[in-house]
């Protein structure tokens, strides 16, 4: 009886401490397990606590990344980078496409990657450069669009666009 009181007692720490997690930001189903393993919980707490959370949608990856997409885009990121992003908070590939096919509204990719080449080349008069410069500017402007997460393609399109 002691035994069963104990265990019940994790699970509702648990529970209290991931409730407390996810009501200060959204989480991931796979941030919040972690969150609870580092924190010294056992596997059957962390099972029940995030059962619990589920069951009540206070952990629901499916709207995490919508709103992670929405996020991303606002902060001028590319859809690979965010994908990749939602892949290392532990988000399954499906319900991160899933997600994607959601989106009431998806940013023009080429347009966004355009505006943040247009940001680097901004106050630079790219007919005074030598050969050699304008291909140090255009080698610049495809690793900020990577880092970005915008495809290779756009990244050329953008630089063949702006030189």
């Amino acid at each position: 009886m002691a035994v069963h009181d104990a265990v019940e007692k994790s699970r509702e720490k648990a529970a209290a401490k991931a409730a407390a997690y996810v009501n200060h930001k959204p989480r991931t189903r796979q941030q919040v397990i972690q969150y609870l393993e580092r924190n010294g919980f056992g596997s059957d707490a962390v099972e029940a606590a995030v059962e619990e959370l589920t069951k009540y949608h206070y952990i629901d990856d499916f709207n995490f990344s919508v709103l992670y997409f929405q996020y991303g885009f606002d902060k001028g990121r590319g859809i690979g980078r965010i994908k990749r992003e939602l892949l290392e908070k532990g988000v399954a590939a499906d319900v991160i496409e899933c997600a994607y096919e959601e989106l009431d509204e998806i940013p023009d990719q080429e347009e966004m990657a355009m505006a943040i080449g247009t940001s680097v080349v901004s106050g630079i008069d790219s007919d005074a450069l030598s050969y050699e410069e304008k291909r140090k500017l255009q080698a610049k402007i495809g690793r900020r669009l990577a880092s970005r997460g915008f495809s290779s393609d756009i990244a050329y399109r953008v630089v063949k666009r702006l030189f």
